[in-house]
């Protein structure tokens, strides 16, 4: 039994409906992804997870690009093959000189010659805090304050990181095919 079942947007109650159209229009896409699509047969859980992702990932002072690269990061980590396309996807949409090779060697660590320095500190501590919470330290606050991110940056770094969490959930326990379009940069996924 998978609780999650797709409602396409046809299917959809009116107020579904405004959700799938809203989030469409501000991710700049022309379809509703199976991740929102699984929540559709929950008003209630869809709004607020949505709530949770515009005010997270799609607003606020950290560079949506650093937070795409956070929630690759963890997503690739946690296996999450779902989030791990998506967030794939949105990344290399975003800067177009990146490949997915150059987003693996992110998630290990190594800094990309056109991104800034202090994305690697903000991934290297989003991963921290998404796989193993209890051991981020001051020293881990430390290196973000280092590298200029402010509180507020900081507090949007971790969020990422709770936001990949909630999805790699959400989509392994809803065993989500990855849509079509996530498929494009990356053969397999």
């Amino acid at each position: 039994m998978n609780p999650y079942k797709l409602i396409p947007y046809d299917d959809a109650s009116p107020g579904v409906k405004a959700i799938y159209d809203e989030a469409m229009a501000l991710m700049g896409i022309d379809f509703v992804p199976n991740w929102i699509q699984c929540m559709g047969s929950n008003e209630n859980l869809l709004r607020a997870n949505w709530e949770k992702v515009k005010g997270t990932l799609l607003i606020g002072d950290v560079p949506i690009l650093l937070k795409e690269l956070i929630i690759f990061s963890i997503s690739i980590r946690r296996g999450s093959s779902y989030c791990t396309a998506a967030h794939a996807h949105s990344a290399l949409q975003l800067d177009k000189t990146l490949k997915y090779e150059d987003l693996l060697e992110i998630v290990e660590g190594n800094q990309h010659s056109d991104l800034p320095v202090s994305f690697q500190s903000a991934v290297k501590v989003a991963l921290k805090a998404a796989l193993e919470p209890n051991a981020v330290g001051e020293s881990d606050l430390a290196e973000l304050v280092d590298d200029g991110f402010s509180d507020r940056e900081i507090m949007e770094i971790l969020a990422q990181a709770d936001l990949a969490v909630m999805f790699n959930t959400i989509t392994a326990t809803a065993n989500l095919a990855i849509d079509d379009q996530y498929h494009r940069n990356k053969p397999t996924c």
